[in-house]
C-alpha cells in the first residue's frame, strides 16, 4: 500500500517516514551537553563533545587542556595527550578564551616589533643614533595595549556559589553560537 513502488510515493507515506527518521536520530545520537553558567545572570556556556576545554583541578592543583571527549553524569574524559578523566567535584576553575582580544593583542604585538624595527634600520641607513627615545614613544603603546590584551582574553570562572557545572542530557546549540 504505501511502501509498493517508490519509498515517498504519497505525502502522507513521506511524511510519516521523516518523522520516524528524525524522532530516531534526535534519540539515538543525543549526547550530553555540559553547561557552565552564571547564576542570576543569563551568562552560560555550553560545551559538547570535541570542543576545547580548560580547567583548574583542586587535587592536585593541576591545570589541564585538551578537548572534551566523553561527558557523563558524574566525570568526564578530556582528550590531551592521553585520556584523563575527571570527576565534577574535582574542578575548581573553567577557563574561556575569547578569540577577538587575542588576536588583536598577537596583531599589536607583531606591528610594535615591525614598527621598531623599521625605524632601527632607517637610523642605520641615515647613520643617525639607533635607539632613540622616538622608538620608544612610537612602539611602547602598541606593545603594551598588545600585552594587556592578551591578558584579559582569558576568563577565569570559579565553580562554586556563582558559577555552576551542569550536565544536560540533549543536545543544546544556542542560537547566538556561545
Amino acid at each position: 500500500m504505501c511502501f509498493k513502488g517508490s519509498l515517498l510515493r504519497s505525502p502522507l507515506c513521506g511524511l510519516i517516514v521523516w518523522i520516524l527518521i528524525s524522532l530516531l536520530t534526535a534519540d539515538g545520537l543525543a549526547q550530553n551537553t555540559l553547561m557552565l553558567e552564571k547564576l542570576g545572570t543569563r551568562r552560560k556556556f555550553f560545551f559538547h563533545n570535541e570542543d576545547k576545554f580548560m580547567l583548574r583541578t583542586v587535587k592536585p592543583d593541576t591545570f589541564l587542556q585538551g578537548r572534551i571527549w566523553d561527558i557523563g553524569t558524574k566525570n568526564m574524559v578530556l582528550q590531551t595527550y592521553f585520556p584523563i578523566t575527571i570527576q565534577y567535584d574535582n574542578i575548581r576553575y573553567v577557563y574561556k578564551d575569547y578569540k577577538f582580544p587575542r588576536k588583536f593583542g598577537i596583531y599589536c604585538c607583531i606591528f610594535s616589533g615591525v614598527t621598531f624595527c623599521v625605524i632601527g634600520i632607517n637610523h642605520l641607513l641615515n647613520h643617525e643614533q639607533v635607539f632613540t627615545p622616538e622608538m620608544a614613544y612610537y612602539t611602547l603603546p602598541f606593545l603594551g595595549a598588545g600585552i594587556i590584551s592578551i591578558c584579559l582574553s582569558r576568563e577565569r570562572m570559579k565553580l562554586g556559589y556563582r558559577w555552576k557545572l551542569k550536565v544536560m542530557d540533549m543536545p543544546v546549540f544556542p542560537i547566538d553560537g556561545r
